[in-house]
């Protein structure tokens, strides 16, 4: 009888072990997380405080450094870096991650500049259009995704990538991979295109093809359309310019708080091709 009573209770642990992390995972799941496993859980919950303090400040809810700085203590935060426009954070969890933010009180203009020319960067491009990718790499460097796309105003689209994500369509495909590495997206704007959207669409499937050329996934891109894959175009590199994005790439999250635009890459003529 009591080797059938210890049976029972071992069966119950089971079933309670179980339905817990059903429970867990089916929360996990309400936030738009679908994890295959418990591993790298702590990554995605400070992830996920880092999304909400941005959101908070993109919406105006955090107006001031004061008022942040009560936010991440009300959320049992530790203040670990106290930058001029960012803050390090430390969760319970021991994970550590960034908060950037511009508010009204700070004065100074917030433009990006071209290290040759220190030339401000436009915000609309009246004629064509711009070409740039969303970048995601594994904290190890051993894996790295993409998302490539056009648009006539960078700073609306940023933000909309940002704020808007709408699943399975656009960016999203890459900031679930962002989050489920518990990693930052960056952005880098790689070219402009003087020419129509038809023009845009052919630098668009260039970039692209580079990309996957040197290595990266494109969460999601089967969804994107289909773009066309152009031969080389004049004034473009024949390869993806590792060195060159790696130093002009910004925290995608920096830049929309900051409202800095950045500065293209590259410059040519819709009819390069």
């Amino acid at each position: 009888m009591n080797a059938l009573g210890a049976k029972v209770r071992a069966l119950l642990r089971m079933l309670k072990a179980f339905f817990g992390k059903v429970i867990y995972h089916s929360r996990l799941h309400l936030f738009g997380y679908s994890p295959s496993c418990h591993e790298g859980v702590e990554d995605k919950r400070a992830m996920t405080l880092k999304t909400a303090l941005q959101s908070e400040i993109l919406r105006g809810q955090i107006t001031t450094k004061q008022a942040l700085l009560d936010r991440a203590a009300a959320l049992g935060l530790v203040i670990t870096r106290n930058g001029r426009d960012y803050l390090g954070l430390l969760g319970a969890d021991g994970k550590r991650f960034r908060i950037y933010f511009r508010f009204s009180a700070d004065v100074s203009p917030a433009l990006a500049v071209t290290p040759e020319d220190g030339a401000p960067a436009s915000e609309i491009r009246v004629r064509g259009s711009w070409i740039y990718a969303l970048v995601a790499c594994s904290s190890d460097g051993t894996r790295k995704a993409c998302y490539v796309g056009q648009t006539v105003n960078l700073r609306r689209r940023f933000r909309e990538h940002l704020l808007r994500p709408r699943p399975g369509r656009g960016s999203y495909g890459l900031f679930q991979w962002a989050a489920l590495e518990a990693v930052e997206v960056h952005a880098v704007v790689l070219c402009g295109v003087d020419g129509d959207q038809s023009a845009a669409s052919r630098f668009e499937g260039y970039w692209l093809g580079l990309a996957q050329e040197a290595g990266f996934e494109a969460p999601d891109a089967h969804n994107w359309g289909r773009l066309p894959l152009p031969a080389h175009p004049a004034g473009q590199p024949r390869q993806w310019p590792t060195d060159i994005v790696a130093a002009a790439m910004q925290s995608l999250a920096k830049l929309v708080s900051a409202g800095i635009v950045p500065r293209e890459l590259f410059v040519v003529d819709g009819a390069a091709f």
